[in-house]
């Protein structure tokens, strides 16, 4: 049993038991097991009598509403954009966060898995609790999602800016979107609320984005995150399985709950550190319910996963990623604007021109892009993807550009034995973690279920065959929700014809399913 007394929580219970308390965290101090910590307590809170319990309440509380998944006790109304909705997890999680900030904590951690849209949540957040100026700092190949994402579901102010050069300014009463690289120019800018987006790229805290975001240790710079409240964005925020990877964060804006730990000493009690070669080598976690439960426990985190919340969610998720004009892109949607996308939605490609040529030229200038996007994703904590292209140049170019990722590709060059030994190598290796296919080439027959992520560097201008061939993860045996990906460029035909595409598909859905 545990009891609280003079500020300490106490084990009592058999000798023979002792280990239960010592595996808690327990000390054994003045003949005793005790310890001052409720997220220690908290972990044998089962057998706490009622005044241990009563002190334990809090700790109890944020738990339960860290991983709230239904639309239950929620204490104000959420406001949403005309024709839009939250589903109901992502009702329970705005307000859990509001919960939070309101009780005074400045900073919060939304580690939702990825799909589950922390981005909304977070604009929510905002919406609810009136803040105008948001400074979203994120990774380069997000910054214009973001400003489509702000412009949609933002009431308070739907013109957000896009840092997209050094050349580019902020406007000190609109939002603002900045990557980490290029977070520096905006220093000046006052927000009201600063949003984070996979924090886990400010791990290191002795990078230059970390003391960017976070401060430095001397200096004085306090960091984005002194300016305003702040959200913390990422579905791996301890992406290689290492508490150190959190520490920073943790440190900068919410120390109390870990006791104000500086590095050494969290990394000494979270990590199990070995030596190698006289040199000391992080390999692994410790105490990690304790971790658990400070980070749930003390408000700070909100995570939920696919597999608790897949009944609220949709068959398919789809997300439009824009890609920023480089000069080679530039130059493609010059050439384009020679053709009408009205005409070839109407007529289909007109026979004997160059746009087959420009159309291909416009994959291969997407290219770099799309391999930025592409890593983003696998380090964000992806394990898999399933990266589609329409060309075989820019399959080509994808396989040789991911090779760190050992990637396998089908493309119509492929036999047909050589295409089922690579669809079982994905499908069965951890270490295969991207599979490129012609859309066509690979878009059917293929069980591709390690995946629930598909990403399309180009598209097809039929409708079906992009349907066909992200149903190559959405079948019997996804575990998952899968999430399509489709990368495009502002103003260019492959857009305006995908957006047309995307119109039909809504209207088929009211039309034969009444969604």
């Amino acid at each position: 049993m545990i009891t609280f007394n003079n500020g300490l929580f106490v084990w009592k219970g058999r000798f023979e038991d002792r280990f239960i308390p010592k595996k808690a965290g327990f000390k054994w101090v003045e003949k005793q097991w005790s310890t001052p910590s409720p997220y220690v307590a908290y972990l044998l809170i089962k057998g706490a009598d009622d005044k241990a319990k009563a002190q334990l309440k809090r700790v109890d509380d944020a738990v339960f509403l860290s991983e709230r998944k239904e639309e239950t006790l929620v204490i104000r109304d959420i406001p949403v954009p005309d024709g839009l909705a939250l589903m109901p997890f992502q009702v329970a999680g705005i307000d859990n966060l509001v919960r939070q900030m309101e009780s005074g904590r400045k900073a919060v951690g939304l580690f939702d898995e990825q799909g589950l849209g922390k981005t909304v949540q977070a604009i929510g957040v905002a919406n609810v609790l009136g803040y105008k100026r948001l400074l979203v700092i994120c990774p380069a190949s997000l910054r214009l999602n973001w400003v489509v994402e702000l412009n949609k579901w933002h009431f308070h102010n739907n013109e957000a800016v896009a840092i997209l050069s050094g050349r580019d300014k902020v406007v000190p009463d609109k939002s603002c979107v900045v990557s980490y690289d290029l977070s520096e120019r905006v220093k000046d800018y006052e927000p009201d609320l600063v949003i984070v987006d996979e924090v886990h790229f400010v791990k290191n805290a002795s990078t230059k984005r970390s003391k960017l975001v976070l401060g430095s240790a001397r200096g004085k710079w306090k960091g984005f995150v002194s300016k305003a409240p702040s959200i913390f964005l990422s579905g791996t925020p301890i992406p290689n399985g290492k508490p150190n990877e959190i520490h920073p964060v943790l440190f900068k804006s919410a120390p109390e709950i870990i006791d104000y730990m500086n590095y050494w000493t969290f990394l000494y009690y979270f990590c199990t550190v070995s030596r190698y070669d006289d040199m000391e080598k992080i390999t692994g976690a410790k105490n990690k319910p304790e971790l658990f439960a400070r980070l749930r426990g003390s408000g700070f985190m909100t995570r939920r996963l696919k597999k608790d919340v897949l009944k609220d969610l949709p068959d398919k998720q789809y997300k439009m990623i824009l890609l920023q004009e480089n000069s080679a892109i530039r130059k493609v949607l010059e050439k384009e604007k020679d053709f009408s996308a009205e005409d070839i939605m109407k007529h289909g490609v007109p026979v004997g021109t160059a746009l087959p040529k420009i159309r291909r030229e416009m994959g291969e200038a997407k290219l770099p892009l799309a391999v930025n996007y592409i890593k983003d994703v696998l380090d964000g904590g992806v394990e898999k993807v399933v990266v589609f292209a329409y060309h075989t140049s820019v399959n080509e170019g994808l396989f040789e550009a991911l090779k760190a990722y050992n990637p396998v590709i089908i493309t119509g060059k492929v036999s047909a034995v050589n295409r089922q030994e690579r669809v079982v190598a994905f499908q069965n290796d951890p270490a295969v973690r991207v599979f490129i296919g012609n859309i066509q080439a690979a878009g059917t027959g293929l069980t591709l279920t390690a995946s629930s992520d598909v990403i399309f560097v180009e598209s097809s201008w039929v409708p079906g065959e992009n349907e066909q061939a992200s149903d190559r993860c959405h079948r019997i045996g996804q575990k998952g929700n899968v999430m399509i990906h489709s990368l495009v460029v502002v103003g260019s035909i492959d857009a305006t014809i995908m957006g047309a595409a995307a119109t039909k598909a809504v209207d088929s859905k009211h039309i034969l399913q009444g969604e």
